[in-house]
């Protein structure tokens, strides 16, 4: 049996399609024989050549024997399907259209006149005669495997399906391929839903963005538009846009406020190409996609209204272009960069191009390893008040040795400190910050950060003292405390890990000179982020005494004697009620005179 003409084959190059036995989405990129089959033969093989949204589902890039059939747009998403013609269809399989999703779930969108309860009557039926009417439905996500039968599902469409009351709406996962409908319908259908605000599109079938206009001009409410994981063929493609058209899409599209465009092989070129359909955005998200790994120029005029912009899981690298790129948007308050390969912060340019508008900046899974690119961070946006910061562990994780000590297991400048000593410092960095990490920083807790930050600034060696010169001689301005220099004349080595992170006290039970120096004074080792509770804990078991008695132990800090040896009590440390850390009464190598209390 000769094989179909090309030309008498339903589907069409460019658009998108599920595939009829996995249900796999997919584009199609190739009508036609294979090679080297002459293409003059009317019996031919016709296949169909697709490219998969999951690559996972390609075998290869578009080629047959190492022959470029098409071009796929993902590496290995490419595949070839044998076309044949079937009385059940054929292998691909058209998406769904919007307004048949819309009536499947809420009814009817052209309001019946009479309703089946008055039709009942009229024909004389009794009410309490069973005529509901059953409907069977197919569950999405079954791939058309489980069917339900659903009793009186006209009554329970009849209540929820009120379309004039709806303000979101989502068809995720449903395969939406064009809005669909006749006249009528789209027109009761506008004049229904005025008050939808947000709709979701994701997962679709959609090919282009004239699809996308014809959906979104039929509601005039709409404000928020999601469109993640799609494949809409890029706008620098369709080359006839015409002034007539581009001003048709301005018209509709300035109603949408906010964009979410997440994992749509989005270069940022076609972003660009895009965005200036779109004058009011105050929103775009364009997380996780791969192809955007460079910043250009933004078209002038666009997102000039742009408050908040999201690149997280985007292979955004240099930092230098997300400068001199964001610096063209006046209102941009918001930036997320998580999950970027990020690695470096350098100082800022000469001509002093700062994101002096950011005021919450989302760094989730950072690459970042320094304290110094924390600080060149800090003077780029030196506005932030929001900050939600975390490092990404690049060696084994331990969780649960993690979660019991604190400890990290690479050991970057950043990861070198606990969890708390990072926020003091962070806190200190940028001076207006009022939130880390979601939680509010106080004005004590302000405070005491900066002064953490004085004594941590202090204890670096001249060689790793690199960064944080200008906020640490403007913390000690503040807080008038006088500068310092570390000696590194000894080759002295700034200690690493755990241990590194905990400080040594010499302990005297004793105030009187006449306590043998010749015999050194015990010490103990605590991190500075531990209440002096523990402390207190700690030397209970030093002591031999019951943990229990630990509030029997009184702390206070010293100092040495100005006429002769021994030491004297400054500060009692070990007040119940106000339990601050170690790190704030104590650095390492301090002296602490301790006594016993009688409960």
């Amino acid at each position: 049996m000769s094989s179909p003409s090309i030309n008498h084959i339903p589907y069409a190059v460019g658009n998108r399609y599920l595939n009829s036995k996995t249900h796999h989405l997919l584009t199609l990129r190739y009508i036609g024989s294979l090679p080297p089959s002459p293409s003059s033969l009317e019996d031919d093989q016709i296949w169909l050549g697709v490219e998969y949204d999951d690559p996972s589902n390609g075998k290869h890039n578009g080629t047959y024997k190492d022959i470029q059939v098409f071009q796929t747009v993902q590496e290995g998403s490419g595949s070839f399907i044998k076309y044949i013609q079937s009385s059940k269809g054929g292998p691909l399989k058209e998406g769904n259209s919007l307004i048949r999703s819309i009536e499947d779930r809420y009814g009817s969108i052209i309001p019946n006149v009479t309703s089946t309860s008055s039709i009942n009557q009229e024909e004389g039926q009794d009410d309490g005669i069973n005529t509901e009417k059953e409907e069977k439905v197919i569950l999405g996500s079954s791939s058309n495997a489980i069917t339900v039968t659903l009793p009186n599902i006209s009554s329970v469409k009849e209540r929820v399906g009120r379309l004039e009351k709806i303000r979101n709406m989502g068809f995720e996962d449903e395969y939406i391929s064009c809005l669909g409908g006749d006249k009528e319908t789209k027109n009761v259908l506008r004049e229904r839903m005025k008050s939808l605000k947000w709709l979701n599109l994701s997962n679709n079938l959609l090919s282009t963005w004239d699809q996308i206009w014809e959906i979104v001009e039929v509601f005039e409410g709409l404000e928020v538009l999601t469109l993640n994981h799609s494949r809409i063929r890029p706008i620098s493609s369709d080359l006839d846009l015409s002034l007539d058209r581009k001003e048709r899409f301005l018209s509709t599209f300035k109603r949408i406020k906010e964009l979410h465009l997440s994992d749509c092989l989005s270069s940022w070129r076609e972003v660009c190409d895009l965005i200036p359909l779109f004058p009011n955005l105050e929103t775009l998200h364009l997380e996780a996609n791969n192809r955007l790994d460079r910043l250009s120029s933004i078209p002038q005029g666009a997102l000039r209204e742009l408050k908040e912009l999201r690149f997280g899981g985007c292979p955004i690298s240099r930092w230098e272009e997300i400068v001199t790129t964001l610096y063209e948007l006046p209102r941009l308050e918001n930036l997320d960069l998580s999950f970027t390969p990020l690695t470096t912060v350098p100082v800022c340019s000469s001509n002093g191009v700062k994101l002096d508008n950011i005021k919450l900046l989302i760094l989730l899974e950072s690459n970042l390893s320094s304290w110094k690119d924390l600080d060149n961070l800090s003077i780029c946006i030196p506005n932030l008040t929001n900050l939600r910061f975390t490092t990404r562990s690049h060696g084994h994780d331990d969780t649960t040795t993690t979660a019991a000590t604190s400890k990290r297991n690479d050991e970057t400048e950043l990861n070198s400190v606990d969890d708390k000593s990072r926020r003091s410092i962070c806190i200190a960095l940028f001076p207006h910050l009022t939130s880390f990490n979601s939680n509010t920083a106080t004005t004590n807790e302000r405070r005491d950060a900066e002064l953490f930050f004085i004594s941590f600034i202090q204890k670096q060696t001249e060689t790793n003292k690199d960064w944080g010169k200008a906020r640490y001689e403007e913390l000690c301005k503040v807080h008038n405390v006088t500068q310092t220099v570390v000696d590194d004349s000894k080759g002295k080595k700034l200690k690493v890990g755990m241990k590194g992170r905990m400080i040594t006290l010499k302990i005297y039970t004793s105030l009187s000179p006449s306590q043998e120096h010749d015999q050194q004074p015990q010490t103990i080792s605590i991190l500075p982020s531990a209440k002096i509770s523990l402390l207190q804990r700690k030397l209970c078991k030093t002591f031999g005494l019951p943990i229990t008695q630990f509030q029997s132990i009184q702390i206070w800090n010293t100092k040495p004697l100005a006429d002769g040896p021994g030491i004297e009590k400054v500060n009692k440390v070990s007040v119940v009620w106000e339990d601050k850390d170690v790190g704030w009464w104590f650095e390492d190598g301090d002296e602490i005179f301790v006594e016993f209390e009688d409960e």
